[in-house]
């Protein structure tokens, strides 16, 4: 049998907060993922997210193709001023409505991830031919797209540049 005095009791009395606390702690950063597993997991739903990106692209999908973008979004491809998310659904549906988009491909180079930022390089392969198939403008270019994590800790298509 098992004796337990008045000073023993005391003393786990005054320990067993911090045995909790202990073992609380040490449950919770098990269950935490570490931070290469973290950048595994963007960087997979990245690779996900530029798919269904460029499907609804080629697709020429103009709802589906805006879904991808921030809120915050400006587009730098081309000349002129950065558009924003409002400015491109004009554009897009511009291009939508006076080009097929054809032999659309895009081959990322470099993923770099930092918390709440991601920064893409890849390239783009495309030609748009014109619905009267009287024009052909052919894309061989360089990109760079810079995704943002959301509340919700999804990523939308901050910034989108590039240069043929």
């Amino acid at each position: 049998m098992i004796q337990i005095n008045h000073s023993t009791m005391k003393h786990f009395i005054y320990l067993l907060p911090l045995l909790v606390l202990v073992i609380s702690c040490q449950t919770t950063n098990q269950n935490k993922p570490s931070e290469e597993e973290d950048l595994a997991e963007a960087n997979a739903e990245i690779s996900r997210l530029d798919k269904l990106w460029i499907e609804a692209w080629a697709n020429e999908d103009l709802d589906s193709t805006l879904f991808f973008l921030d809120d915050g979004f400006l587009n730098m491809f081309g000349p002129g001023m950065p558009r924003t998310k409002d400015e491109s659904r004009e554009d897009f549906k511009n291009v939508f409505d006076t080009y097929s988009v054809e032999d659309l491909e895009y081959t990322p180079v470099e993923l770099i991830i930092d918390q709440n930022y991601a920064i893409e390089t890849g390239l783009l392969k495309q030609k748009w031919i014109t619905n009267d198939k009287q024009d052909t403008v052919f894309f061989d270019m360089r990109g760079m797209v810079i995704w943002k994590k959301q509340a919700d800790g999804s990523w939308k298509i901050f910034r989108n540049m590039g240069q043929q």
